[in-house]
Parts: C-alpha cells; structure tokens; sequence
C-alpha cells in the first residue's frame, strides 16, 4: 500500500452517540475504525473508551416518554447492525416526538453520511449543533462532512473548535491531523495532532508510522 493511502481511508472514523432518552446524562461512547497500512485495524481500548465517557459527559435536560426511549434504543440497534433505512425511520419518529435533544439528531446524520446523503446529514448536524453548540461528537461529525465536500476550513475549524472545549477528545484530534497531513499540507499541524494523540493511544502503530513518515518528510523539506 502506498504510504498516506490508508490515512484517507480512515476518514470515515465511526462516531457512534449512544444515550437513553430516559435519563439525564448523556454517555458518549466512542468506537474509532481505523484501516491503517499494516495488519488490521486497531481498537480504543476499553479502558479508553470509559476515560471518554467520564470526561466527555454531555448533561442534557431529557424527559422523553417510554415509548420514545424505546425507539431511540431499538434505532441504536438497527444503526449498529448496519440497517441504516431502519435506523433512520425510527428516529425521526424520534425527533417528531422529542425534537429538544441532540443525540438523535447526531445519530440521524451518522447515518445519513453512511447512505451517502451528506446534505441530509448536515442538515441534521445543524440541527443537533442548534440545541448544543459545543457538543464534541457533533462538532467533530461536521467536520468530517466539511472534509467530504470539499470545506477544508470549516473542517479544521471544527475540530479545533471541538478540541479546545475537550482536548482529549481522540476523534476530533486525529481527524484534524490527518486533515492538516493529507489535505491542507501542514505538516508542523499534523505531527503535533498525531503525537498528542500517540501519547494518548501507544498501541496505536499505524499512527507512530505515519509520525515517522511525517518527520522524514519534514526533515527533506529542511533540506
């Protein structure tokens, strides 16, 4: 494989937002899909992921009925399994329904984005980051639905905007760094997102090969 080509690959990282409708914190469970160069594709930990969850909290005011919290749950399913037609029918119920809260409204543009509908998706991104202007999941999703279309500004300034509410969130630190690397030539950009994300995540190797990469790269730039 040609080196870079699989930092491409990986810029469809898979965020998945997962919250009951009946309860009042909102846990962000973080799934990263990885395709790297070498072997197969490596995963956060789960020790990681429950150090995101706890600081990556999102509190929202929820007050959603039984049967609305059971659609959210069983279009959660059908989104994991990959029935995204499914996933997205049931919520959009759930947004007629209980339209106050973002966590819906991120996963309908996960899902859009996965159909290959980018302006449904950002529709529905809008419409989550109305409600939570900061939310880091949704943040980080419009960044890579900037990255799709071509906005590789806004990108950036989406995941930097992500970044400086919530420095450990991983997803947005990669993204922005395989941004700066493969689309907005940064090289000094790209070598500082992928080493605080390196420290953060050692068993990562794609990404210490890309850091090398980087530094050889730079070093004959210098020269």
């Amino acid at each position: 494989m040609r080196k870079g080509q699989g930092r491409h690959a990986i810029m469809n990282s898979t965020l998945l937002y997962n919250t009951s409708l009946g309860n009042v914190t909102a846990l962000l469970a973080l799934v990263l899909t990885l395709i790297g160069c070498a072997g197969g594709p490596p995963t956060v930990p789960v020790s990681q992921a429950e150090d995101d969850k706890k600081k990556l909290a999102v509190h929202e005011d929820v007050a959603a009925d039984a049967d609305v919290a059971a659609d959210f749950d069983k279009a959660m399913k059908h989104l994991k399994a990959g029935e995204y037609e499914k996933g997205t029918d049931l919520l959009q119920n759930v947004v007629q329904r209980s339209p106050g809260h973002a966590a819906p409204y991120i996963n309908l543009a996960m899902a859009y984005e996965k159909m290959g509908k980018l302006p449904a998706a950002e529709e529905s991104i809008k419409k989550a980051l109305e409600l939570n202007p900061e939310h880091p999941v949704a943040n980080t999703e419009y960044g890579l639905l900037y990255r799709k279309t071509g906005r590789f500004a806004e990108a950036r300034q989406a995941y930097e905007r992500t970044l400086k509410r919530y420095p450990d969130f991983l997803a947005a630190r990669k993204n922005l760094g395989i941004l700066c690397d493969m689309y907005l030539r940064d090289l000094e950009c790209a070598l500082a997102q992928y080493q605080v994300y390196s420290t953060a995540m050692p068993d990562d190797k794609t990404v210490r090969v890309w850091i090398a990469d980087l530094e050889q790269r730079r070093s004959k730039q210098a020269h």
